[in-house]
């Protein structure tokens, strides 16, 4: 009997141990507008107070950043230091907030998921600037 204990302990430890970590993305639920489906989203916040929004639903991610210089572009993403070519679409309503929409949208939204960094290479007309976000 010792020993069966002893060989389910072993079994649930490597299972344990063989699981690849899983990146930590805070989450922020929602209540659609007819009140019936609760929405979650996952965000990450960086130290200069931007935010990253992965958006499950429409399969994008949304970058804002509260500044005076709304019109931003967007055409590049790195993903655990592996380059994605992304397009970027700026919300009319929302001036702080950038659409970043990827052509392989599941396998990004994969990797995503699965990240530990991502770098936002960010335009602003002549002015370029990299926003990082750490994902533990």
């Amino acid at each position: 009997m010792m020993q069966l204990y002893r060989i389910v302990a072993l079994a649930t430890l490597s299972i344990l141990m063989s699981q690849p970590a899983i990146a930590k993305w805070d989450e922020e639920r929602d209540v659609t507008k007819n009140g019936k489906e609760e929405l979650v989203y996952y965000y990450k916040t960086n130290e200069q107070g931007q935010k990253l929004v992965l958006d499950k639903y429409i399969k994008r991610l949304i970058f804002i950043q509260s500044d005076r210089l709304h019109k931003r572009t967007i055409r590049l993403i790195k993903v655990d230091g592996q380059p994605i070519e992304v397009m970027s679409d700026p919300f009319s309503r929302y001036p702080e907030q950038t659409a970043i929409i990827f052509e392989n949208k599941d396998e990004v939204l994969k990797k995503l998921f699965l990240a530990k960094n991502i770098e936002v290479f960010v335009r602003y007309n002549r002015d370029e600037g990299v926003s990082s976000f750490q994902i533990k």
